[in-house]
């Protein structure tokens, strides 16, 4: 393996520092100059050789790894990911930047690993540091109990979360109101269970539509009735709430998906207010509030409720990672939350204790902020390909958005158009994303189409490509 020394890092990116470190390495791997699996000096050798601080390095470090020119070998070091294509060195063509316009490379050609696309899929890049192993092994270092968890989970975990919810979404609660879950559905099937032994077995749970096709599927598999409910100026349409019966009303407040659009203040305290007035009950799901790229976070709705009213539910999937399977429900109604902890134990605890332990331990050690902090700034990068790539350059009938946060936008036109089979047409070309259409389920037909891509697990390289790919199918 060829070692790359710092002086010919120096050498490569100019004396301009900081500003022209991560554009350097970037124009040296693509060029050829730096080859896949190649190792990269320490970020103290090239702090000290190029006169800034370490910690400048290291963050540089980190965003060329979410991007995909580099990958960290735990206790070996950090190199030229191998993911990236080689290149003959100092090629007279150097691509130090992929623009998205007539120039662009060929389609993925169907023989080669599709770009995976999907929506909610979160880039795990970083979480291979030192905070994730020492959590982990702390789990594991003392004896392992003979009993089962608590039905609730873990003490520390469900005081850790509740800090975190605290700090992040504003939400005070107890940690008693807190129940760990295997994920969002999860918790979703235990709100169901919770509902249906305090309602009778008959729920009608009002669902946005668009909506989460997973969320509307778990509440329709146990038993609960589904009104679509529209999406009108980033929320459900309060009105049609207004008019209807419904035992719940299923939102996605923060970051509506698939559309990613947000409730107001305003609209979340009349939501109470319909809550309070009818005895129903709000299900938040937190959907993308930790990744936040325009403007400040909307508090919760369930930091707004003084009366138990509203359900909370998150998931550490897109926060960390689906692998890790864990997730939580904020619920401060004592009979509703006494009623789905019965149905937790009638159906056996689905987190094992070790996990728990770890993510308490994750999360007390202040790793989770360290890896929100490093996947921002990925995920901000990534979105800024995402706009730039179709910014100026639209047709007409088509709408670039849900931009505003989160990890994934949405690219549609209106019913009609000819885009009811771009998910297809890519799936041919070797880029996977997700149907708009799918989202919908009123009786009456979709008035968009188009569909719905992730940008967060993607490579800055694999992006690129994609987006260009996208371009090409909807010019």
């Amino acid at each position: 393996m060829r070692h790359a020394r710092a002086v010919d890092i120096v050498e490569m990116i100019a004396p301009e520092g900081a500003d022209r470190l991560a554009a350097g390495l970037r124009a040296a791997i693509l060029g050829g100059r730096m080859r896949p699996g190649d190792a990269v000096p320490s970020s103290r050798a090239v702090a000290s050789a190029v006169g800034i601080a370490r910690g400048t390095v290291v963050r540089i470090y980190d965003e060329l790894s979410g991007e995909g020119y580099l990958e960290t070998v735990q206790g070996s070091g950090t190199f030229v990911s191998t993911r990236v294509p080689p290149r003959a060195p100092h090629a007279e063509n150097v691509v130090t930047e992929i623009r998205v316009n007539a120039g662009d490379p060929a389609p993925t050609a169907p023989s080669s690993p599709p770009i995976e696309l999907r929506p909610g899929i979160p880039s795990t890049a970083s979480i291979t540091r030192g905070d994730w192993a020492a959590a982990w092994r702390r789990a594991t270092a003392g004896e392992v109990p003979a009993v089962y968890p608590p039905a609730a989970g873990l003490p520390a975990l469900r005081e850790r979360i509740a800090r975190h919810l605290f700090h992040a979404r504003g939400l005070a609660c107890d940690p008693d109101d807190v129940i760990v879950t295997s994920g969002a559905r999860e918790g979703l099937a235990l709100v169901a269970l919770g509902l249906a032994a305090r309602h009778g077995r008959h729920l009608r749970v009002g669902c946005e539509n668009p909506g989460h096709v997973g969320s509307r599927t778990v509440l329709a598999r146990f038993g609960a009735e589904l009104v679509p409910i529209d999406v009108i100026d980033g929320g459900v349409d309060l009105d049609a709430v207004q008019s209807e019966r419904l035992t719940a009303l299923l939102v996605t407040p923060s970051h509506q998906y698939p559309l990613g659009g947000s409730l107001d203040v305003g609209r979340r305290l009349q939501l109470l207010e319909w809550a309070a007035r009818t005895g129903s009950i709000i299900i938040e799901d937190d959907y993308d509030s930790e990744f936040r790229h325009l403007g400040r976070a909307l508090p919760s709705i369930a930091s707004l409720d003084d009366s138990g009213l509203v359900v909370h539910v998150g998931s550490y999937s897109k926060v960390i990672t689906p692998w890790l399977r864990c997730g939580y429900v904020v619920v401060r109604d004592p009979a509703l939350r006494a009623a789905i902890l019965d149905a937790r134990v009638d159906v056996g605890e689905t987190v094992s204790g070790i996990p728990q332990q770890a993510l308490a331990h994750y999360l007390e050690s202040g790793g989770l902020s360290r890896h929100l902090a490093r996947t921002r700034r990925a995920y901000a990068h990534k979105r800024a390909l995402v706009r730039d790539a179709f910014g100026r350059e639209l047709g007409s009938s088509l709408t670039l958005s849900a931009l505003d946060g989160g990890l994934h936008a949405v690219l549609s036109s209106p019913a009609g158009s000819g885009n009811a089979d771009l998910a297809e047409s890519l799936s041919r070309r070797g880029v996977v994303v997700t149907e708009l259409a799918r989202h919908y389920f009123a009786p009456t037909a979709p008035p968009r189409e188009g569909i719905v891509f992730g940008y967060g697990a993607a490579t800055d390289l694999e992006l690129q490509a994609a987006l260009a790919t996208i371009r090409r199918e909807t010019a």
